[in-house]
């Protein structure tokens, strides 16, 4: 049986696997939308998030979930209802709004314009 290569991304460099892990996030409209809405510095819930991005619960919830596995969503014990937790942006991802009043992510490897 031949023997197969590695690709590229699962090589020893590990910038290209976070790029490919920040790529495929944003890769998706919904995951898109919930970055727009915890760049505001605010923390919501997943009900919160679910209603901003017309998703179910359990929908939001996957991708709030996958946010968080990639290092880019934190999440926190709601102070009011502990049975709750807030989902905020990583604190050293930097978001800045332009001029125009648009906000800016940085990823790092790519630069998100929403």
């Amino acid at each position: 049986m031949p023997k197969r290569s590695r690709s590229p991304a699962s090589a020893a460099d590990p910038t290209a696997r976070n790029r490919d892990v920040i790529f495929a996030l944003l890769a998706d409209p919904v995951r898109r939308r919930i970055l727009e809405l915890l760049a505001d510095g605010h923390p919501y819930t997943a009900s919160g998030c679910a209603k901003h991005v017309s998703r179910r619960l359990d929908a939001a919830l996957k991708h709030l979930i996958a946010l968080r596995n990639a290092g880019v969503v934190t999440t926190q014990a709601d102070p009011v209802d502990s049975r709750r937790q807030l989902y905020t942006l990583v604190p050293t991802i930097p978001v800045k709004r332009t001029e125009a009043g648009r906000v800016e992510i940085d990823f790092d490897c790519c630069l998100l314009r929403l």
